[in-house]
């Protein structure tokens, strides 16, 4: 989730279900422990990716080793993303400098 391995991050969502419609509410808790001696944060933030999915099928003829010819159905997931919204959840006040 970008924390690399110099904390802790964990992100639960309020249901267990991860498919989300337009205009539904997101809601859950980011827990983050710092677990090193010095870390420069930058700032957290969320991003959401909107994907549009389907599926594919074809008919494949197969030739195994010994001639034999089989058919297999074969079905293929695609995705593809179509907006990505970046949420800023805590981010350094304004003037303040990076040590």
């Amino acid at each position: 989730m970008g924390a690399n391995g110099s904390s802790e991050l964990q992100v639960n969502f309020s249901r267990p279900n991860l498919f989300y419609y337009a205009g539904e509410q997101v809601s859950g808790y980011i827990s983050f422990q710092n677990t090193q001696d010095k870390l420069t944060l930058d700032g957290i933030f969320l991003e959401f990716v909107g994907e549009m999915g389907y599926t594919t099928q074809e008919v494949r003829h197969v030739t195994d080793s010994n001639g034999n010819r089989r058919t297999e159905n074969h079905t293929e997931n695609h995705s593809t993303p179509f907006i990505t919204l970046r949420i800023p959840v805590a981010q350094p006040q304004y003037g303040q400098v990076k040590k």
